[in-house]
């Protein structure tokens, strides 16, 4: 980054213009800091969200949205109770996508790059904007992809990523378990938050690991988004998750995405991660994930954890 340029982000950020415009692959991002924050700093959030933006392209190449807007707003509060970089995020939809990213502009900037909330959320426009009984799709894609980008770029260790999906997906297979995904994403749940995200991870562990498998490495979750958003994104409308489903399958030879809906969508309990994990080579010990090489599904489980 040249120096005229830098300048120009550090001035943007102290509130002397409204937006600070970075270039990512295939995609501007605009930048906008709600109130001014110290020029040092600012400057290092500009770079950490252009850095998470492209490392959100590493799922297949591009940026998702050419042109969406990031708003930056300073807050030490934390709805969760957690004390971290990034206190919050949410993505809008009105007259263009909008992701909005609550920080604390106080912490160092390394805690920003391990925080997975702004990939979470950048990663939530690989999707188009789902019907409320399906955000467990959206929410559990985002799940997904927050944990093996972290990998790809280097901010999480792939043990570490994989460590996080599998205590995940238990916390999923824990949370009210005499509820489908469909139900528990209708919103009538108050404490199903585990449950919704959760299982949409899992869904999209079990697609992705189909499509790698019986493609020989071909075909994958991060090529059928690829082809989701060279058709369709960004997109104005609210679909359905069987709508989103049966566009992902129609750039297969033969479906993944709808079996798996009709399988598990209505189905009380959690999709059956456990044999996958253990097929994959990842096993838990009381200090943490370690990789078994020689079990059956050792190179999908490298091939997803660095993108290869």
């Amino acid at each position: 980054m040249d120096s005229f340029f830098l300048l120009a982000l550090i001035a943007s950020a102290a509130g002397t213009a409204n937006v600070t415009q970075v270039e990512v692959a295939g995609a501007t991002l605009q930048i906008e800091f709600q109130t001014p924050i110290d020029d040092e700093k600012a400057a290092e959030l500009i770079e950490w969200i252009q850095a998470t933006a492209e490392n959100v392209s590493l799922t297949y190449g591009r940026f998702p949205n050419p042109a969406p807007k990031i708003i930056v707003i300073p807050s030490n509060r934390n709805p969760w109770g957690a004390d971290s970089a990034v206190t919050f995020g949410r993505v809008t939809r009105n007259h263009g996508e909008t992701v909005e990213l609550f920080i604390n502009p106080d912490r160092p900037i390394e805690e920003f790059y391990a925080d997975w909330t702004a990939t979470h959320e950048l990663s939530h426009l690989m999707l188009p904007l789902l019907s409320q009984r399906h955000r467990w799709i959206s929410e559990g894609f985002a799940t997904y992809y927050q944990n093996i980008l972290q990998s790809r770029a280097g901010h999480y260790t792939p043990e570490f990523a994989w460590q996080r999906l599998t205590e995940g997906f238990e916390r999923g297979r824990e949370s009210n378990p005499d509820l489908s995904p469909n139900q528990a994403a209708e919103g009538r749940v108050a404490n199903a938050r585990m449950k919704i995200y959760w299982s949409g991870a899992a869904i999209a562990l079990l697609a992705d690991i189909e499509l790698r498998q019986r493609s020989g490495g071909e075909e994958s979750l991060d090529t059928a988004l690829g082809d989701l958003q060279r058709c369709c994104l960004p997109s104005d409308q609210r679909w359905s998750g069987p709508g989103l489903f049966r566009r992902l399958d129609s750039f297969l030879e033969s479906p993944v995405f709808m079996p798996l809906y009709r399988e598990y969508a209505n189905e009380v309990g959690f999709p059956p991660t456990a044999s996958v994990i253990d097929k994959l080579g990842v096993e838990t010990t009381t200090t943490g994930v370690v990789f078994d090489d020689d079990a059956p599904l050792a190179a999908i489980r490298d091939a997803i954890s660095t993108g290869q």
